[in-house]
């Protein structure tokens, strides 16, 4: 059986990068603040290698953006271009075999060293990994794509598409080559899009100068929440501090229904659960090490995507709390979260370090990244979660059984990421490796966390 026929070929389909995304890509010029992320999947058996090259064949002969490579502004006054290239099948998509006895550790190696794995910018930003040999004939595969690609939520439409629910469907790509993608902007709508980018600057300056002027009550309270929002809270954790760019990969699940449940018995929803999960194994993992800890800064992605927005892309916005680490009671540890994240989504200036992103990817590489990283650097926890795929679902044939996201690790101590795939939290988290040198013992203590929150569902 063969599908293709209703993909939705606009998927992330922006010629040029947003804002936001430009930012991310342009700090990378401090490869501490590289923003690749990874899909972790485990499979109930290996597929056929050649239903498995065909399938990723079919994604870029129908995804515009998985042919594309990025061309950058070197004056950095327009956002980078998507711009059509060749696709080699042969590096984009591979297999290993891992060797008798690795396991599932073999496996977190290999995604934590394809992560730590620069992209080739005269390439188009994503490889697929197919790792044979897990225990019980299982398989794994990898999925490594550039945040600038998309959001979670995003791929998740890309998902939707390429891993069907019926163990049956297969991807046959059209033959012959697959087609590049024409740059569309001639030379003189680079220079008309600059002049354009640059009067549109200018026009939004001035008119939030004449707004304030207008309202000026307005003015007032906004400023005091941008002093709000700007700050981050918290006081950072002395035994995360360092930063480095070794990455390592660790898992953690539990029944979704089990978790909604532990946040409804604390008033709180399934998001507030997950984080306090997270910040007491923070807590106990500084009590392992015997080091004090106080309420540390962590950073929530807001989403902001709309019904009707275009697929792919990246819409969301940054917000910030302290994880309430020095809170012992879960179910209290909630409660904080709750209040704590509803007071920041609620702040008129919510939406501002998302509208400084035009300002900030235009500024020199130097004082970009030094910007960047000293704000990022003053973060213990990054932490994400989206609604993955609510039904079963194969690749070539094989079925998912578990789907980790593997979040980019942009100057923070560590990321954490929550799907639910088929009634299972899937969380991977991806730490730091001189902030985090022991992760397993981080994994300990925050499966400790999650037991300990999941128990309250049970009261």
């Amino acid at each position: 059986m063969e599908t293709g026929s209703n993909y939705d070929d606009l998927w992330s389909a922006d010629p040029e990068m947003s804002d936001f995304e430009a930012l991310m890509w342009r700090a990378e010029a401090d490869a501490r603040l590289r923003s690749d992320g990874t899909m972790m999947a485990i499979l109930s058996h290996a597929p056929d290698w050649q239903d498995f090259r065909d399938l990723h064949a079919w994604g870029a002969h129908r995804v515009p953006r998985l042919r594309q490579k990025v061309v950058d502004d070197p004056l950095r006054i327009r956002p980078p271009a998507w711009v059509g290239t060749d696709v080699d099948l042969s590096y984009h998509v591979t297999r290993v075999r891992l060797a008798e006895g690795e396991g599932m550790d073999g496996l977190l190696e290999r995604a934590a060293s394809l992560h730590m794995t620069p992209f080739d910018p005269a390439r188009p930003l994503w490889q697929a990994v197919l790792v044979e040999g897990l225990p019980d004939g299982k398989a794994g595969y990898l999925l490594k794509v550039h945040h600038a690609l998309s959001d979670g939520q995003g791929f998740m439409q890309l998902f939707e598409m390429l891993f069907p629910a019926d163990p049956q469907t297969r991807h046959t790509p059209p033959r012959g080559p697959i087609p590049g993608v024409e740059d569309p902007a001639s030379p003189a709508d680079n220079l008309r899009g600059s002049v354009h980018t640059v009067f549109g600057m200018v026009r939004g300056i001035g008119s939030l100068a004449a707004r304030a002027v207008r309202r000026p009550a307005e003015a007032v309270n906004y400023a005091q929440s941008l002093t709000r929002v700007v700050k981050v809270p918290g006081t950072p954790s002395r035994l995360l501090a360092q930063r480095g760019l070794a990455r390592r990969v660790r898992v953690l699940e539990c029944d979704i229904n089990e978790l909604k449940a532990a946040g409804k018995a604390a008033g709180g929803s399934i998001n507030d659960a997950y984080i306090a999960a997270l910040v007491g194994g923070i807590a106990r993992y500084h009590a392992k090490h015997g080091a004090e800890v106080d309420d540390f800064p962590v950073a929530l992605p807001v989403s902001t995507r709309k019904v009707g927005d275009a697929a792919g892309g990246n819409k969301f916005a940054g917000a910030y709390i302290a994880g309430p680490a020095t809170e012992p009671d879960p179910a209290r540890r909630i409660a904080l979260i709750r209040e704590r994240v509803l007071a920041v989504r609620e702040e008129p200036a919510m939406a501002f370090l998302g509208s400084t992103a035009g300002v900030m990817s235009r500024l020199p590489a130097g004082v970009l990244t030094s910007v960047t990283l000293k704000s990022s650097s003053s973060l213990n926890l990054q932490a994400s979660n989206f609604p993955g795929m609510s039904r079963p679902s194969y690749l070539a044939g094989a079925r998912m059984e578990r789907m980790y996201p593997l979040g980019p690790v942009p100057g923070s101590a560590m990321m954490a990421t929550l799907v639910t795939h088929d009634g299972i939290a899937c969380i991977g988290v991806v730490t730091d490796h001189d902030a985090v040198p022991d992760p397993d013992l981080l994994n300990e203590c925050m499966g400790e966390g999650l037991a300990e929150v999941l128990a309250l569902a049970k009261r």
